[in-house]
């Protein structure tokens, strides 16, 4: 393992098999610190050294220094407000955060020719790009240098030969650090670190883990993999590899994820069913429109709803056949609003999640009986988007929405909406 602060020689990215043509893989994880808090002190130079909380109902991010009180993301405000009474609560701005992260993250695409990107952390692929370069570890420490001064924000780099290695490695010098691990050190480096740590274990998985008196990733090396895939079916295979520091998972442009998640508390609890419907229609919109530009089409569409007093509820349906469209998604989407929603209690939050995903071509296969209309819809959506890509999603709101209109803040991107719809 190799850190900017060690003055000794680079690390080298040795392949297995150096008979092979093709570069070593050297992936380089980048990860915005405190990412939502960070942003709030760069904005404000007031908050600079002071606790920082960034949410509503629970943190969403929270500074570096607030996490000394034991502050973490996901806590509620009140247990937050109790560990550290002087903290800073902001509600958050949303645009303002997507506008950081959009920088930073076309900093990373003029380092690395392939670069996946999410909510607060970048992974780059550099193999290949030693004659660019040089080490891997100084492309690190030059992005580093143009991220904090094109934003005023810190990132921890890690490098490795492979995205879990990477992020890991990243981990062990946060905030505001660089580190490199190679190939070679990989056992030594999991050999004693929690099990929670690698890849793909979950609180499940540890559970059974530990039941097991499998507490470290070294030890796990001691299952066989018939016995990882007896007990975590296809996951089971893939952390037998990890635990062993082999991890193929390529970085992606485009990543098809597992789930698409909007949500959101709003900014006074209530029992308004208009409004409750309208914002459950405008987050639908924003999650259809976000499979749309995936290329994708949900076949399960969950509502959760999130009661005053703590309550939650959740519930799941499967459309009949995929579908990206606002109307059909939200038509099922009400439905189970009406199921959830039986209390007599205001609600703090609500949120949708759509998964399950196929791709546009085979849900379009599977909706041939009613091609005219999914076709009409389909070039409605598209034209939507268009204009919305052009001028902000907040040019259009349509249907049940319109409720919201007077009652919220709005910009070009539309309902200026709560920090913890930013979490999914």
């Amino acid at each position: 393992m190799s850190q900017m602060n060690d003055p000794g020689p680079p690390v080298a990215f040795q392949s297995a098999h150096p008979c092979l043509p093709e570069p070593p893989r050297a992936i380089l994880h980048v990860d915005i610190d405190a990412f939502f808090a960070a942003i709030e002190q760069v904005r404000d130079p007031r908050l600079a050294g002071r606790p920082v909380i960034v949410g509503a109902g629970v943190i969403a991010s929270c500074s570096y220094e607030a996490r000394r009180f034991g502050l973490r993301a996901g806590m509620a405000l009140s247990e937050a407000e109790r560990l550290c009474p002087d903290a800073v609560i902001l509600e958050g701005h949303a645009q303002v955060y997507r506008c950081f992260a959009e920088r930073i993250f076309a900093l990373c695409r003029d380092t690395a020719p392939a670069v996946e990107a999410h909510l607060d952390e970048a992974y780059c692929d550099l193999s290949g790009t030693a004659r660019l370069h040089g080490d891997p570890l100084a492309a690190g420490a030059a992005l580093k240098r143009r991220i904090r001064e094109a934003t005023g924000l810190a990132v921890t780099c890690g490098v490795g030969p492979n995205r879990m290695l990477a992020k890991l490695i990243g981990k062990t010098v946060k905030p505001d650090g660089l580190a490199a691990l190679a190939a070679a050190d990989a056992d030594a480096f999991l050999r004693d670190r929690p099990i929670e740590q690698l890849a793909g274990v979950g609180h499940a998985h540890a559970r059974t883990l530990r039941s097991m008196n499998l507490t470290t990733i070294g030890a796990l090396k001691a299952l066989p993999v018939e016995t990882l895939e007896a007990l975590f079916g296809a996951n089971g295979r893939l952390l037998f590899e990890r635990c062993r520091g082999r991890d193929t998972a390529p970085v992606l442009e485009h990543e098809v994820p597992l789930s698409i998640a909007r949500e959101t508390s709003f900014h006074r609890h209530t029992a308004d069913r208009a409004e409750i419907e309208g914002m459950l229609e405008y987050l639908v919109g924003r999650a259809c429109r976000a499979a749309r530009e995936l290329d994708i089409r949900p076949r399960t569409v969950a509502v959760r709803l999130r009661y005053a007093d703590g309550e939650s509820a959740e519930q799941a349906r499967s459309l009949a056949t995929p579908s990206d469209a606002d109307p059909v998604v939200l038509g099922l989407a009400l439905v189970l609003l009406g199921r959830l929603f039986t209390r007599r209690v205001a609600l703090h939050a609500i949120g949708v999640t759509l998964s399950h995903f196929a791709s546009r071509v085979a849900a379009e296969q599977g909706s041939l009986f009613d091609e005219r209309e999914a076709g009409r819809r389909a070039a409605l959506f598209e034209a939507f988007d268009g204009v919305r890509r052009e001028y902000g999603h907040g040019v259009l709101i349509s249907g049940r929405a319109l409720h919201l209109k007077g009652r919220l803040e709005e910009d070009r991107h539309g309902f200026v909406l709560r920090t913890p719809s930013l979490t999914k």
